[in-house]
């Protein structure tokens, strides 16, 4: 049976690599890919940066693992509506000077820049919402529904649960992957973005989605329609 939980603090390194592993053949990976010598050590490469990017939104934000037979199975980063923006300070706080010391800076912030282009359509709808920062999926787990799961028994009733009044709380999230469209849109969210972002000569696409969720006591209206472009 799955649990959720938010994970300890020794547990960011586990937790830092399963979003390595499932991230690694993200379209917005491509460009910095290539500077590896192969597909290992690129995948320690985004192990350590995820640790640091994770170990900085676990104090301002809400970070949730799902666990199954004492195994990570799936993790997500969730922004509170208030929650303060994260900065270099944040970083180096969770660790970038240790980070700096085995991985080139140069590559860092290029990673960093390509996360950040791929926020930047949604960063409007962002304000005064939840926002989904990141969904991970253990690779050998695939296909077991374990990211819905953890959006339905999981992220939406606590996002159900902390919101407060009758009014309906907006849900964002984006994706750079068209299976990831697939999902979110199976799974209830209205597209309403789509941007492309143009990397040495390849364009990859960027969808932005939302989702209105009803505190305990609020009934949801369901939408007739499921893609919405502003």
């Amino acid at each position: 049976m799955m649990k959720y939980r938010k994970p300890r603090v020794d547990e960011l390194k586990v937790v830092a690599r399963l979003n390595a592993e499932s991230f690694a053949d993200y379209p917005l990976c491509d460009e910095i890919r290539g500077e590896f010598n192969d597909q290992a050590s690129f995948v320690e490469f985004l192990t350590e940066v995820f640790q640091v990017y994770i170990g900085a939104y676990y104090k301002k934000s809400v970070v949730f693992i799902g666990e199954e037979d004492n195994q990570i199975k799936s993790v997500a980063i969730l922004d509170r509506p208030d929650s303060r923006e994260i900065g270099l300070l944040d970083y180096f706080g969770a660790g970038a000077f240790r980070l700096f010391k085995t991985v080139s800076i140069i590559k860092v912030y290029k990673f960093l820049k390509i996360l950040n282009e791929g926020h930047e359509p949604s960063k409007g709808a962002k304000k005064g919402a939840w926002f989904l920062e990141s969904l991970a999926v253990d690779n050998s787990c695939r296909g077991q529904r374990l990211g819905s799961r953890m959006l339905t028994d999981c992220i939406i009733p606590y996002i159900k649960r902390e919101s407060k009044g009758d009014t309906l709380a907006s849900f964002v999230t984006f994706t750079n992957s068209e299976l990831n469209r697939s999902f979110y849109t199976k799974n209830g969210f209205t597209e309403f973005d789509y941007t492309t972002i143009e990397r040495n000569g390849k364009t990859i696409g960027n969808w932005s989605f939302k989702m209105s969720v009803a505190p305990a006591k609020v009934k949801l209206q369901v939408p007739s329609s499921t893609r919405v472009y502003a």
